[in-house]
């Protein structure tokens, strides 16, 4: 594949993701907007992908192969991306895959599974919440200096 079309391709990916992240995650909005821009967010990228997003009521009725294989893609998705930010710094930017990589260094895939799972368990209203949600608020956010492209975090 041509580099501008992986490049293409993994931008793409990384904005489905991105996207993913609800900007209603600040601190200081109230509980039912959080969940009127979960549902909105999701159902627009359902409606943008044709697929639905990973989310709790689904996650929780997983088996334990399949946790591991989303976490794996997951995480294939950002090695891809950092293997390219290497190999051609030009790409190198301080994106959702930047932090990812920041926020979630040396975490054992089955300690994500863990914590996504004790999420859910501990906050069965929030089970309409994206999986990537969860481990941005539960595992990145908290392990970051700086947001996307720099800003702030909320």
């Amino acid at each position: 594949m041509e580099r501008s079309a992986l490049r293409t391709s993994l931008c793409i990916i990384c904005l489905t993701i991105i996207i993913a992240i609800p900007a209603s995650l600040k601190a200081d909005e109230k509980n039912s907007e959080h969940h009127a821009d979960r549902k909105a967010i999701a159902k627009e990228l359902k409606n943008t992908l044709g697929m639905p997003i990973l989310k709790g009521d689904t996650w929780q009725m997983m088996s334990q192969e399949s946790k591991i294989a989303f976490i794996w893609g997951f995480g294939h998705v950002v090695a891809i991306e950092q293997h390219l930010m290497d190999k051609y710094p030009e790409l190198r930017r301080e994106d959702f895959v930047a932090k990812v990589i920041e926020g979630m260094a040396g975490i054992p895939m089955n300690d994500v599974i863990s914590r996504i799972d004790s999420y859910y368990a501990a906050n069965q209203d929030e089970i309409e919440t994206p999986v990537v949600s969860v481990i941005w608020q539960t595992m990145i956010k908290p392990n970051i200096k700086t947001g996307i492209n720099g800003r702030p975090l909320n």
